[in-house]
């Protein structure tokens, strides 16, 4: 468990060296003067919104434990209390922390890992493709009023990447092709090629369709939450509100969604926030004047808090107060047998390599 501890730690710690190299190199007097002139109280419904996507976020576990039998095995307040504090495990780097939920699912449900992990993984799968689908479809709405640039490029390569991915999935004799020749080969990957077969096996039937077409459903419905919350924020700060800056919106969202998470940098830590900062430039400041740099980072930073860093609090405070119904005394027993399997399949399979 300190192990677990210290990398959400480490993600807190990084995001905040971040934050302050950030602040290096923008005016910080404009910004000040922004937010001193921000409307707070558009706060309110910005905050109510980030609870309706949450909601439809949990609509996405609670129906995947379903798939994985867990969901009858657990109570809906535990299942809750373990949705929302998976939001602080998700700020270590390179979400490995999230690997808990699995271990609680678990001492839960008798649940195996490997099933609670898929599940782990398919919420980001359906939540990338959720916000791909909702920009790919703004895209298409409004190209000719969107200078996306090499933005546009993109969205048809995370789009391109997500259906190949799920094409290899659905194919079991392509994907243990992939399994073979691009994982057990390669020296410095290799090593993973067992963990990687167990987990294939435990997520072929979450990725079904029937499985995918709800979960993406919920998973748009919460990212739509997201960007009705950033319309509001841009209104505060003089923007008309109009259909093209609510299609805008959601390219923006999705795109800074999608680029934080796949910079690998706890819970995108400046990476969201310059990412929508420059789209906020080259998107929507050409229609409308009052996105001036300033506004823009100061937006940029609302956004990011609210999106971001907001549910990681609120996850930290359910883990705090439910820490006794969540990280049961069995916890340690069962990362402990867990780094054990790891390790004797690690073992197994090297073995298995030289004798090759």
């Amino acid at each position: 468990m300190q192990k677990y501890r210290n990398r959400i730690l480490a993600g807190f710690g990084i995001g905040f060296v971040i934050y302050v190299g950030l602040l290096l190199f923008v005016n910080t007097e404009d910004l000040v003067r922004q937010l001193e002139v921000f409307p707070w109280i558009l706060l309110t419904p910005v905050i109510l919104l980030k609870f309706v996507s949450w909601f439809f976020r949990f609509l996405e576990w609670h129906y995947y434990l379903g798939v994985i039998e867990a969901r009858a095995k657990i109570r809906l307040f535990d299942s809750v209390a373990l949705f929302l504090s998976g939001f602080t495990m998700a700020v270590s780097p390179g979400k490995v922390a999230e690997v808990l939920k699995a271990v609680i699912l678990k001492n839960k449900t008798a649940v195996p890992i490997a099933k609670g992990a898929a599940v782990v993984i398919a919420e980001r799968v359906v939540d990338g493709l959720a916000v791909i689908i909702l920009a790919f479809g703004a895209l298409l709405l409004a190209a000719e009023s969107m200078n996306l640039g090499d933005y546009r490029g993109l969205i048809y390569l995370s789009a391109g990447l997500l259906v190949l991915g799920l094409v290899v999935v659905r194919i079991r004799p392509l994907a243990y092709w992939v399994l073979d020749n691009l994982v057990a080969r390669p020296p410095g990957i290799k090593r993973l090629y067992a963990a990687l077969v167990t987990f294939y096996e435990s997520s072929y039937e979450i990725f079904k369709i029937k499985h995918l077409v709800p979960t993406t459903f919920f998973g748009m419905v919460a990212a739509l939450g997201d960007v009705l919350g950033f319309v509001i924020i841009l209104s505060g700060f003089g923007v008309e509100t109009t259909w093209l800056l609510f299609l805008q919106a959601v390219v923006i969202v999705c795109l800074s969604s999608a680029i934080g998470a796949l910079s690998g940098v706890p819970n995108g830590a400046g990476v969201t926030e310059i990412s929508v900062s420059a789209m906020l430039l080259v998107i929507i400041a050409p229609y409308n004047p009052v996105i001036t740099p300033a506004v823009a980072a100061t937006a940029a930073l609302i956004e990011g808090f609210f999106h971001k860093w907001f549910r990681v609090f609120f996850g930290l405070m359910v883990a705090v107060i439910f820490r006794k119904r969540l990280f049961l005394p069995e916890l340690e027993t069962t990362l402990a047998e867990m780094e054990h399997e790891k390790s004797r399949q690690y073992t197994a399979y090297s073995t298995e390599g030289m004798q090759a």
